[in-house]
């Protein structure tokens, strides 16, 4: 994992700015993260994703995202098979049920 700063506890206020109560232990009420998340995104990038990726130097001519995350064990490679590109949050449902998808026995009509 990546070293990331320390942030402050919940404390019962919405941390999108709307002057909303969150509930107890959570930093923003439900739905209000995507709004934040969004806002950020159209203040610092311009509201797209791939002007993000390359303002965090990704993308073609930049580092790989995917081979970051993986690097930095934010994500998972599947590694079932030497050619699945596929990763996921380590550990998790999501993965577990896609690398089953790899030890499927593919059916045959007789």
């Amino acid at each position: 994992m990546p070293d990331l700063p320390d942030v402050p506890a919940p404390n019962g206020k919405c941390f999108c700015g709307c002057g909303s109560d969150a509930r107890p232990g959570n930093y923003f009420r439900v739905g209000h993260d995507k709004k934040a998340e969004g806002d950020m995104n159209a203040i610092h990038h311009g509201d797209r994703v791939v002007q993000r990726l390359i303002d965090n130097g990704y993308g073609p001519g930049g580092d790989n995202l995917h081979a970051k995350a993986i690097e930095l064990g934010v994500r998972e490679a599947c590694g079932a098979t030497p050619d699945c590109r596929a990763s996921g949050v380590p550990g998790s449902a999501a993965l577990r049920r896609h690398r089953a998808t790899h030890q499927q026995t593919p059916t045959t009509d007789a």
